[in-house]
């Protein structure tokens, strides 16, 4: 055995006991840390993915579905377990999915004209500091690629809180991980015309997300009507599997991939531009290689709910509670799905 393949050894050693530390952290306090975040992360790469899918059966062990999926009403029509089943068994396939029906204009208008109003941080630090340069949008004289509005202030939008109230998400997810879902955050940006060139710190590059490991769902909500110049999600279909072909970008670790690169791989066929009309509603596993397309014309409004098997949900670290007179439905929602909504508890 060549001293590479003992260092690679003994890196995976290392990255393997600080991850079984980070497993025995969530079992004790109920989330595992960054450190253990890292290390998993590393042993992804490392690994091809192999060790993400045995954490996953792991945590399906330890935090099964609490109940059946029931019928129940949503926002996008009635469903039943049969339904819910096909959406996730086409996400396994593709690595997401478009809800045939869209949300109603007027609820999108009614978040974007609050969003509108409310300062966000514009930019984001690649070096992972807090952005001080707050900023309400203004699409006719943008400073930043990219506006977040904060946490807090998204969870106080009665619109939003609407969304993520609907019962959809929630069974969509469970059915998907075979395991009891979290809500891990909520998020609203705008994506603004700077120069029509991708911003890599805007996830305007094609990547693989990690932050939810060992499974997750992005529910991204165009709340302005998208196209193919005003920013579209671009996903390549099926990148989210683990295969052969994977392996080498993979060892390359959590960087930003070319387009060519990625069209060489897995055939342009396979890069698909999620375009829609304001209320289209994607569910999609941001572990495939995807990115934002930077508008080249107009602006983006997109919201995005995080549902994730809760190894790393910072229900403990950093809850984010909603106000007592929120909307009735979230309410009723937290009740019905107390341990989806755990890091969002009802505030004082």
């Amino acid at each position: 055995m060549g001293m590479s393949s003992l260092r690679q050894m003994y890196g995976l050693g290392r990255l393997s006991v600080s991850a079984g530390l980070g497993m025995a952290r969530y079992l004790y306090v109920g989330e595992a840390d960054h450190r253990a975040w890292r290390s998993f992360l590393g042993l992804h790469c490392n690994t091809n993915g192999l060790s993400t899918e045995i954490l996953a059966r792991a945590m399906r062990r330890l935090r099964p579905p609490r109940r059946p999926i029931e019928p129940f009403r949503s926002m996008f029509g009635d469903f039943d377990s049969a339904k819910i089943g096909a959406i996730a068994d086409q996400i396994r396939r593709d690595g997401y999915h478009v809800f045939e029906t869209r949300l109603p204009a007027a609820l999108c208008d009614q978040i974007a004209d609050a969003a509108k109003a409310i300062e966000a941080r514009a930019g984001r630090n690649p070096d992972g500091e807090a952005v001080t340069v707050m900023a309400k949008f203004d699409p006719d004289h943008p400073i930043a690629y990219v506006y977040d509005v904060p946490e807090d202030k998204v969870c106080r939008i009665r619109g939003y809180q609407q969304i993520m109230a609907d019962p959809i998400f929630v069974n969509v997810s469970q059915a998907y991980f075979g395991a009891s879902p979290a809500l891990k955050n909520v998020n609203l940006w705008w994506s603004a015309v700077i120069d029509g060139k991708p911003d890599s710190h805007a996830a305007q590059l094609f990547h693989f997300d990690f932050d939810a490991a060992p499974r997750w769902l992005k529910f991204f909500v165009y709340l302005s009507d998208v196209s193919s110049e005003t920013g579209p999600h671009v996903y390549v279909r099926g990148s989210h599997r683990r295969q052969a072909k994977t392996r080498d970008l993979l060892a390359r670790g959590y960087v930003r991939i070319d387009d060519d690169e990625i069209a060489s791989v897995f055939g342009r066929d396979n890069i698909v531009e999620l375009s829609g009309l304001k209320g289209t509603v994607l569910a999609v596993d941001t572990m495939g290689f995807h990115k934002g397309k930077p508008p080249s014309s107009g602006y983006r409004l997109l919201a995005q709910l995080e549902y994730a098997i809760p190894l790393f949900v910072a229900s403990k670290s950093s809850p984010q509670p909603i106000p007592p007179d929120a909307y009735p439905g979230l309410l009723e929602a937290r009740k019905s799905y107390p341990w989806a909504f755990a890091r969002f508890p009802i505030a004082a």
